[in-house]
């Protein structure tokens, strides 16, 4: 083996290892309170995401409404919002669909799709000696596709992952949904969709110039802001603005921005080494 293929295995390790222990990807999150509660309390978060843990800071922005809230409120016994649940085809199929992906996932879809772009990389530098030894089309093309499979899961998987556990695109470990889609995990308080009537919520997608971008928007009416003899009037009957118990509409719009770390910069670094391999000539093989 030459000094060019052992410099060409040098480097593939190395940027390996590096893309494994950089920053994954930075996180911010805003959720705001935009209908129930006065001077629009807002929470942030910041994350910082890497191949061990997360890191976070929390702020709260006009805070004194949202304390408030907390300490005003009720906490309601499942049971008396169980009709309500049932009667909602899309909240009994969220919350089916929450569930069924925490199974998946084993408790932590990050944890999990941490695992195998560990497997990926492994495999990588695996075909990456393998082709430079023995550079046939079959192990050229395997290499490609590893490194496909790479970018496809720091891209996609892990930005995925990252929302399932947030909150947005699925459920927490002990089955109660946020109200809020994961915004508040962080705080001192949590209020579950089963303490709301009429709960709707909605989510969505897209891309952004700063990374993938989720939006998550939340209505209901927080049964524990209601006397108990008026609950049961609240989840028969939706009230409309000015109606007895309109009051307790709370109302949540959040937004995460998942922006790419330095894994990958790393991981595009290997292109060009990729390359190298592609244009390998097959003589080497002879002249070994």
């Amino acid at each position: 083996m030459n000094s060019r293929k052992l410099v060409v295995i040098a480097l593939s390790g190395l940027f390996l290892l590096t893309a494994w222990s950089s920053t994954w990807f930075e996180i911010s999150a805003v959720g705001v309170y935009s209908e129930g509660l006065e001077r629009e309390p807002t929470i942030t978060t910041e994350y910082i995401i890497d191949s061990n843990q997360e890191s976070f800071e929390l702020s709260i922005e006009n805070s004194t409404p949202l304390l408030l809230y907390w300490v005003n409120r009720e906490n309601v016994s499942p049971e008396q919002t169980d009709s309500e649940n049932n009667s909602s085809g899309s909240t009994g199929d969220d919350s089916e669909e929450s569930t069924t992906d925490n199974q998946a996932c084993s408790g932590s879809c990050l944890e999990m799709t941490r695992g195998f772009l560990k497997l990926t990389m492994f495999v990588m530098f695996a075909v990456f000696c393998l082709s430079l030894i023995r550079p046939i089309p079959s192990v050229k093309i395997a290499t490609v596709a590893t490194w496909l499979i790479g970018i496809s899961v720091i891209l996609i998987a892990i930005p995925l992952a990252i929302a399932t556990d947030f909150g947005i695109s699925g459920g927490n470990e002990s089955g109660g949904e946020s109200s809020t889609g994961g915004f508040d995990t962080n705080t001192q308080e949590t209020v579950e969709v089963n303490q709301f009537a009429h709960f709707q919520q909605d989510s969505g997608f897209g891309i952004s110039l700063n990374g993938i971008k989720f939006t998550y928007e939340s209505r209901g009416f927080d049964l524990g802001l209601l006397d108990e003899e008026d609950r049961e009037n609240i989840i028969e009957n939706a009230p409309l603005e000015g109606e007895p118990g309109y009051e307790s509409l709370i109302g949540f719009d959040g937004e995460l921005t998942i922006g790419p770390g330095s894994l990958i910069t790393w991981w595009l670094l290997i292109l060009p080494l990729l390359i190298l391999i592609l244009i390998e000539p097959r003589e080497s093989i002879e002249e070994e």
